[in-house]
């Protein structure tokens, strides 16, 4: 039978409830930039987990966004939590960031008006596996190596799974102690790290209540068992009304219609079915 769930920081629907919250988020983003040896701040932020980033067209794919955020320097961030990434989950992440760009600007609008697009990707797995912590992508003159002045997009990744397990302290960077946080295997170590920091130990409260919910619990079941029986054979029937019931549940937890998808398996049309 399927195990029971392991709730972490880098499981996407975590991650987007803890950091869904403004001032986790704002403090986090922070302390990126800080890490980075940039002078930005975080001014706005808006979570578009449950609508659609570009308006709806049939003809084309449905495009929905996560996490954003709005610097002091007209730059807009997406953050995303990959809990495995590969080739196919870069492409996902390069077309975000390239329709959130073009997303920006309405009908008559001049393309000189587009703010530069940040996409900071939390990740875990061998994707372009090196010794660094973050690399960072954008666009260069292949013949100079040089950056181009003007960058409209930088895709940050983020190698979690590299970030070294030693003694939490006030000297330590700030962003290094928030990924060790995400990177935490249980509670206690969370709270260990959060320990005396008020807005980390507040995000441990929140994903305390979260982990402790029954209906968060139930959705989680739920996933481990279509995950289970989808190993199975001759269950067809069953799992995808299984399937159906599950996306019914995190429907009415407001999880979106892509996260259900990816997590269930189920089209976006036949998610979409069952709202009505």
């Amino acid at each position: 039978m399927p195990t029971k769930v392991f709730f972490s920081l880098t499981d996407d629907i975590c991650f987007k409830y803890i950091f869904g919250k403004e001032e986790i988020l704002k403090d986090f983003l922070n302390s990126f930039f800080s890490y980075l040896n940039e002078d930005k701040k975080v001014i706005k932020i808006e979570i578009t987990t449950n609508k659609e980033m570009i308006g709806r067209n049939r003809k084309n794919k449905i495009f929905y966004g996560d996490i954003l955020a709005f610097l002091n320097t007209q730059e807009i961030v997406s953050l995303e939590m990959y809990n495995y990434f590969q080739e196919k989950e870069f492409n996902k992440s390069v077309s975000y960031l390239t329709r959130i760009y073009s997303g920006q600007l309405k009908s008559g609008e001049s393309y000189i008006d587009a703010k530069k697009v940040i996409s900071i990707n939390l990740m875990q797995g061998s994707f372009n596996r090196n010794h660094h912590l973050m690399d960072d992508y954008c666009f260069i003159n292949k013949r100079t190596l040089k950056k181009l002045e003007n960058n409209p997009f930088e895709l940050f990744l983020i190698h979690i799974d590299l970030v070294n397990d030693n003694v939490y302290n006030d000297d330590e960077k700030r962003f290094i102690k928030w990924l060790k946080l995400i990177k935490a295997k249980d509670m206690v170590e969370m709270s260990k790290i959060a320990k005396g920091d008020k807005n980390m130990e507040q995000a441990v409260k929140f994903m305390r209540s979260f982990v402790n919910d029954e209906e968060v619990l139930d959705i989680y079941d739920k996933i481990n068992d279509v995950k289970y029986y989808a190993k199975e054979e001759g269950l067809a029937e069953g799992l995808v009304k299984g399937k159906r019931e599950t996306a019914k549940k995190m429907l009415e937890k407001g999880l979106s219609i892509k996260d259900i998808s990816e997590i269930t398996g189920l089209s976006l049309s036949e998610i979409n079915s069952l709202k009505d």
